[in-house]
């Protein structure tokens, strides 16, 4: 397997919905020729809500909503957040753009700007893409070698201060972006357990768990 396929694995052993599968499948197939064309994955992004999304979060639904009636993204990124009073900080983009992290061509110091840019397609608060910028960094270094623990520390170092102040806080089963990638370390770190826990620590929701179940699919490499 390629590090693409064995991330989309690994999501797929955590998705108990189907929709993070489904994402990251679109992701990975849309910019295998040109990773850095987003205007292919705005399309896509179009075409995926068009055809009947499934399991890809409200924000997600609510921009493209606004979109089918006419908006620009960019003025529909806006309203949603505004319509959502702010909570515009979830989980999705981390499910759908850790697949790049498998992209062996792309250089790492171009993924924090790369997730980043992706989450904005539909996420106005840039939590939503400093979560999912974080989480594509520590992937490419763990498939590198190097130990989760220390792959998260490094990760961690390179954000602001104010970045890293996101992060400090406890663990919890809701979409709120930080929650689930500070959930999902922490359950990784368990093992092959950690799936499952995860699993029944998030409930009836697709958070934590397609992460979780990437990180224990490339620790077997």
């Amino acid at each position: 397997m390629t590090a693409c396929e064995l991330i989309l694995q690994g999501i797929s052993d955590g998705d108990t919905i189907g929709g993070p599968f489904a994402m990251a499948s679109l992701v990975a197939q849309t910019l295998a020729n040109d990773p850095y064309d987003f205007d292919a994955l705005d399309q896509a992004y179009w075409d995926y809500y068009d055809s009947g999304s499934f399991d890809s979060g409200p924000t997600f639904e609510k921009v493209h909503e606004f979109m089918a009636k006419g908006m620009r993204r960019a003025d529909a990124v806006k309203e949603t957040h505004k319509v959502f009073k702010g909570s515009t900080a979830g989980c999705n983009p981390m499910h759908r753009f850790m697949v790049v992290a498998g992209m062996d061509d792309l250089p790492y110091n171009d993924l924090d700007k790369m997730a980043r840019r992706d989450a904005g397609l539909t996420h106005y608060d840039s939590t939503a893409g400093l979560c999912s910028s974080v989480l594509v960094r520590l992937l490419r270094r763990f498939l590198s070698g190097e130990k989760l623990s220390d792959a998260a520390i490094a990760v961690f170092s390179e954000l602001s201060s104010n970045e890293q102040k996101v992060f400090n806080i406890p663990m919890g089963n809701r979409g709120y972006g930080p929650e689930v990638l500070v959930s999902a370390l922490d359950l990784a770190g368990q093992g092959k357990s950690g799936l499952p826990r995860s699993i029944e620590f998030a409930g009836p929701n697709n958070y934590c768990p397609p992460i979780v179940g990437v990180i224990i699919a490339l620790e077997e490499i």
